[in-house]
């Protein structure tokens, strides 16, 4: 009897290690390679996207003359949005103007810095020193502000392509003089010609009539409302990083 299970015993682990013999090793495994593919995706395809992710020269104009103060709510959020288009590397410039325009950073971003720029959202209204002295909002100091500092970037080597966010309730007049739209118009296509794109959001009705009108033939340009303004940025950065 005692010979009998000694005997099933040693058959039992004779088996056992012939099993363990057969299984082939962990390398082997599909599973195992399943998983280092999926791991291999989930890192590589984001690097291989930022790669081919092509950085921009990126502005956002804010109008915070006295009649677009009561928009602050929309003007915190659109700010909000269009920080969350950004990518690291792209240079972001940040313009204010009412009576003039003044730029006010020009840097280039940074991932680590979203949330910290996206919470200074919250004083996108408020007018820096020099601005509001008198009443009126000029668009085209403004744009020509903008020009000025792209051409800066240019003569440094910079020739990335323009996306710029123009921000603007209305262009009342600014020690009674009229805006020369004709003007205007040529500056914004000396944008697109270089392979820019423009957004112009939040224009009252006038304003809203008279840029159609404007740019009704230009190319690479919108003119959107508040409501339209996610769509408005989600183009615009869509046809300077195709």
């Amino acid at each position: 009897m005692k010979y009998s299970l000694r005997k099933q015993s040693k058959e039992g682990s004779s088996v056992s290690f012939k099993q363990v013999q057969q299984e082939p090793p962990l390398w082997k495994s599909p599973l195992i390679w399943l998983c280092i593919a999926g791991s291999a995706l989930l890192i590589g395809v984001p690097l291989v996207m930022d790669r081919l992710t092509h950085r921009v020269n990126s502005a956002l104009l804010v109008d915070v003359s006295l009649s677009n103060q009561r928009y602050q709510t929309l003007l915190e959020g659109l700010c909000r949005q269009y920080v969350e288009h950004l990518v690291e590397g792209d240079v972001r410039i940040l313009e204010k103007f009412a009576d003039r325009a003044i730029i006010l950073s020009n840097q280039e971003f940074q991932e680590r810095d979203r949330l910290s720029i996206q919470n200074q959202c919250k004083q996108i209204t408020t007018q820096p020193s020099g601005i509001g002295r008198v009443p009126g909002t000029s668009l085209i100091d403004a744009v020509s502000r903008l020009e000025t500092e792209i051409e800066h970037q240019q003569s440094q080597g910079n020739t990335r392509l323009v996306a710029a966010v123009v921000v603007i309730q209305a262009a009342e007049l600014v020690n009674h003089q009229q805006q020369d739209f004709t003007l205007i118009k040529s500056k914004i296509e000396a944008i697109i010609r270089k392979g820019g794109a423009v957004a112009i959001i939040g224009p009252d009705v006038d304003l809203q009539n008279e840029l159609s009108r404007q740019f009704s033939s230009v190319k690479n340009t919108q003119i959107c409302t508040y409501s339209d303004a996610q769509a408005c940025l989600d183009w615009l950065f869509q046809i300077v990083r195709k």
